[in-house]
């Protein structure tokens, strides 16, 4: 079945390097990172367990620019991808659709083509199907190398409501390549919020669950989870044990819940220890 991964950014004054540890500690086979991972490299790299992660691209809502900005930090990461693929074991950069209003489209094309890896298009909120497969299609006109698609399935719960998970054909199609690449986490149907999947929102998750094996989806699933506070990693872990049930993982789930309590314990210890930043 697929893979499992988890978002990891800077949380408060917790480098990306103790999440890191914490991800090791419950076996995540993937890792989504922003661009702020290189910050903390050398830690990440050594506390890293997983083959396996992504980079999010700055997106112009959150960071104030993105791939169409004049920003030098922009070729930076670009950069800092390409000398950290290998040891980072990135599959994939996720991007949004250019927005910042004063961007220039064809450095977007170019800097997507300089990605050592596949760049992965991501579903907005209140985006139709066919203006994103207008979009992705115009992308992948304008560039030279191969165009992957991230299926955020929240921003289809907000666009699609109870027909989130009909996709058109060469999406699926898409997905069903070991390439494949989805976000999901708990959602309202007017809010993308990142909650842990099942003790918040109404994202319906059996139907997810359904739609996952039927195709079936063997590539990643990214649990785009952003805690509030110290309290929701309990969530984060829970959300986990959701997801390996999901992909039938029966030990590794059994695995995970026996542990939590002692996970806790250490995650609190990293989270008190200034030396493990």
């Amino acid at each position: 079945m697929f893979k499992i991964g988890l978002t990891i950014q800077k949380f408060g004054t917790t480098n990306p390097s103790i999440l890191v540890k914490f991800a090791a500690f419950i076996r995540l086979e993937h890792i989504e990172f922003d661009m702020f991972v290189f910050d903390n490299i050398e830690a990440v790299i050594r506390a890293l367990k997983s083959k396996q992660s992504a980079i999010h691209a700055p997106y112009y809502e959150d960071y104030d620019l993105d791939f169409s900005s004049e920003n030098s930090i922009l070729d930076l990461l670009i950069e800092k991808i390409i000398d950290y693929k290998k040891e980072l074991g990135i599959i994939g950069v996720i991007i949004h659709p250019p927005v910042d209003p004063k961007g220039d489209i064809n450095l977007y094309y170019q800097r997507l083509d300089h990605l050592p890896v596949l760049p992965l298009l991501e579903n907005m909120p209140y985006q139709s199907w066919n203006q994103f497969l207008l979009q992705f299609h115009t992308t992948q006109e304008n560039i030279s190398q191969s165009l992957g698609f991230c299926f955020d399935i929240p921003h289809s719960y907000i666009t699609n409501e109870d027909q989130f998970l009909n996709l058109p054909d060469p999406l699926i199609k898409l997905l069903k390549q070991n390439s494949g690449y989805i976000h999901i986490s708990g959602g309202n149907k007017n809010e993308d919020t990142h909650f842990p999947l099942l003790t918040e929102g109404e994202m319906p998750i059996p139907p997810i669950k359904t739609f996952l094996r039927k195709l079936p989806f063997k590539g990643t699933v990214t649990m785009e989870l952003s805690p509030r506070n110290f309290h929701e990693i309990d969530k984060m872990l829970q959300s986990y044990s959701q997801m390996l049930g999901i992909a039938k993982k029966p030990l590794r789930k059994l695995e995970n819940e026996i542990k939590r309590p002692f996970l806790m314990k250490k995650i609190r210890k990293f989270f008190s220890d200034p030396q493990n930043s």
